[in-house]
């Protein structure tokens, strides 16, 4: 089954497992089928989540332009902007 591609930048919401409905920003494609998340609370640079492309829907058609130099509070601040609050003990 083929999906729309997902881009390392891109805002995104879980649909699937105990992250459901939680926004996350692409940090890297690995294949086809899997992709590094982050949220800058729960799932930090340091801990990605690797999830399935079908467990993803894209939020949001802005794009975080990543940079060498990010930090965790630049995704939370981004993903704050763009009007999506996750709470970061969840």
């Amino acid at each position: 089954m083929t999906y729309e591609p997902l881009n390392p930048g891109e805002i995104v919401r879980s649909r699937a497992g105990r992250d459901r409905g939680r926004a996350f920003v692409i940090l890297k494609r690995i294949d086809e089928d899997y992709v590094l998340l982050v949220d800058g609370g729960l799932r930090t640079l340091e801990r990605p989540k690797k999830k399935k492309r079908r467990h993803l829907s894209k939020a949001s058609e802005a794009r975080m332009e990543l940079k060498d130099n990010l930090v965790n509070a630049d995704f939370r601040k981004f993903l704050s902007a763009e009007g999506f609050q996750n709470d970061r003990n969840e």
